[in-house]
């Protein structure tokens, strides 16, 4: 195990940390996951609490108006009411950018009960009701120890 594991498995630990000291910036955030089974036919939903909860803030104003890359999208600028996240990189990258056809959102604080588990409304079709959805815009990779994303609200 290298010195950046162990350096990310020492910020999870200080997240599970801030967590139980109830810091406001620790929110729940939930990575939806659909997939299209081409045999089946049928989209498939997977869903992930990340664990222990992540930083989450408003994107700092010296990262506004910066320009982003995305493929196949012509010019992204960061805005000051997107969000940032800021997640231990125990998770795996393919968590936040799948592979193949599958796509990502992403919801901030969905209801979750005291067991830190999803209360859907529907459990069938694992609908959420009173929630926003974000895509993400940009996962930097800069930092050794933790992934930071930037999130925009999907219109409605």
């Amino acid at each position: 195990m290298g010195l950046y594991d162990k350096l990310a498995q020492i910020e999870d630990k200080l997240a599970q940390i801030e967590v139980k000291l109830n810091l406001p910036q620790r929110r729940h955030l939930l990575v939806r996951t659909y997939s299209y089974n081409t045999s089946s036919k049928l989209q498939i939903t997977t869903d992930t609490l990340i664990l222990p909860r992540p930083y989450i803030t408003l994107v700092q104003p010296r990262y506004a108006n910066l320009q982003v890359s995305i493929e196949g999208v012509d010019s992204i600028y960061i805005a000051l009411n997107d969000v940032e996240v800021e997640i231990p990189i125990t998770h795996p990258k393919t968590l936040f950018i799948p592979n193949g056809n599958a796509r990502t959102e992403f919801i901030i604080d969905p209801p979750v009960n005291n067991f830190n588990q999803i209360v859907y409304s529907n459990p069938s079709t694992k609908a959420l009701v009173g929630t926003s959805n974000y895509k993400l815009i940009y996962l930097s990779e800069k930092e050794p120890t933790t992934w930071k994303l930037i999130l925009r609200k999907e219109a409605d």
